[in-house]
């Protein structure tokens, strides 16, 4: 799924990934972003209708939000948030220059492969010396589609000279009652995701800085 009329047929109903209810995702992502985009200016990528615009980045100084789907972007300018604008394009053909930080969450395994190098080659070029934050599943492939693995992750941030800052895990796979157990107790208790064996791990959050 990758041109402008899957999405909007993905989007046919509001929330079809259901992120309004993640709300544990949510305070992760306030947790480890809000440091760094508090009175920033923050480039948005994917932004879909709207929801981390307002829900996470709420303290940025400014907000560009881009998506590929006008259905979405329609529907994130219906919010109205005061902090934000929303554009719709495709983000390969957005200029990355002048932006603090760019937020590119749950988007970059919808592109093609070569497409995945032009993003990060793009980065690199056009927001040097700045922050770049890119959340994932890390499952690698399964029934539904391909996905990164941290490995994989890893050599592509060295093919384009992007330096791992930190990295953070942001969920579990549920593919056995272990893993499920996990996932509960991190709801218990947060802390305990960061002590999790990478192999049960779902999504992480890194955080990069270009050269």
């Amino acid at each position: 799924m990758r041109t402008a009329a899957d999405f909007n047929r993905f989007y046919a109903v509001p929330d079809p990934w259901r992120i309004s209810r993640a709300k544990f995702r949510d305070q992760l992502f306030r947790k480890h972003l809000s440091g760094f985009v508090a009175g920033q200016s923050v480039l948005e990528l994917g932004c879909g209708e709207g929801h981390l615009t307002q829900n996470v980045f709420s303290e940025a100084r400014f907000v560009t939000g881009i998506d590929i789907s006008d259905v979405a972007i329609g529907r994130a300018k219906a919010r109205n948030l005061a902090n934000a604008r929303f554009e719709n394009c495709d983000f390969l053909r957005t200029s990355f220059e002048g932006y603090d930080v760019i937020a590119a969450l749950e988007c970059l395994y919808y592109l093609t492969p070569d497409e995945q190098e032009a993003f990060l080659e793009k980065a690199a070029r056009e927001h040097v010396g700045k922050s770049l934050f890119l959340s994932s599943p890390i499952i690698g492939e399964n029934e539904f589609r391909k996905y990164f693995t941290h490995e994989h992750l890893m050599a592509a941030f060295a093919r384009h000279r992007l330096t791992v800052v930190s990295f953070r895990n942001l969920s579990v796979y549920r593919r056995n009652a272990l893993a499920t157990l996990a996932a509960i107790g991190m709801r218990i208790a947060p802390p305990l995701l960061g002590s999790l064996p990478p192999q049960i791990i779902y999504q992480r959050l890194y955080k990069l800085r270009t050269m």
